[in-house]
C-alpha cells in the first residue's frame, strides 16, 4: 500500500471524526503504511497517523491564521467549475435585475392611488393653481427686468 500512497502529490490526508470531535491526519507517504494492505483499516496508533482534538486543531489554525502562513496555502484545487457555477449566477442575477429596473421604468405609478375623488380633484386643483402663480410670478419677474 505504501507504494501506492508515495505516487500521490499529496503526502497528508486530513479527516474530521464528527463523534469523538478530532482530526486524524495521515502521513501517506510513511514507512509505518508499508505492511497494510488497501482494504485495512489504519489504525490511530500508527506512526503516520496523527491525532489532534478539536481545540488542538483550532489552536494550530489560529497561530497560523496569526503567523500568516494560511495566506500562503495552496488548496490544490481546481476551483474553475466553481467560479463557472459562480458567474453563471452573476448572470442570471444581473439579468433579473435588468428587468426589474426595465419593468420598474415602464411601470408608472399613480399618485392618487388609494385616494377618494374628491382628495384627488381637491389635490388636482391646489397643483393647478400653484402652477398658474407660478407662471404669474414668473411674468412679474420678466417684465421688472
Amino acid at each position: 500500500m505504501n507504494s501506492l500512497l508515495r505516487d500521490r502529490e499529496v503526502q497528508y490526508i486530513a479527516l474530521r471524526d464528527e463523534t469523538s470531535k478530532t482530526w486524524r491526519i495521515l502521513d501517506t507517504w510513511h514507512e509505518g503504511l508499508k505492511d497494510i494492505d488497501l482494504d485495512d483499516d489504519i489504525p490511530d496508533d500508527n506512526p503516520a497517523v496523527y491525532v489532534l482534538t478539536e481545540s488542538a486543531f483550532t489552536a494550530l489554525i489560529k497561530e497560523a491564521a496569526r503567523l500568516g502562513v494560511l495566506e500562503n496555502v495552496d488548496f490544490g484545487m481546481d476551483s474553475s467549475y466553481e467560479l463557472a457555477e459562480k458567474d453563471a449566477e452573476i448572470e442570471k442575477l444581473k439579468a433579473e435585475i435588468s428587468k426589474i429596473r426595465e419593468e420598474t421604468t415602464n411601470t408608472k405609478v399613480d399618485p392618487y392611488k388609494g385616494m377618494s375623488e374628491a382628495t384627488i380633484i381637491k389635490l388636482k386643483a391646489m397643483d393647478s393653481n400653484l402652477k398658474i402663480i407660478s407662471t404669474i410670478t414668473d411674468f412679474d419677474e420678466l417684465t421688472k427686468e
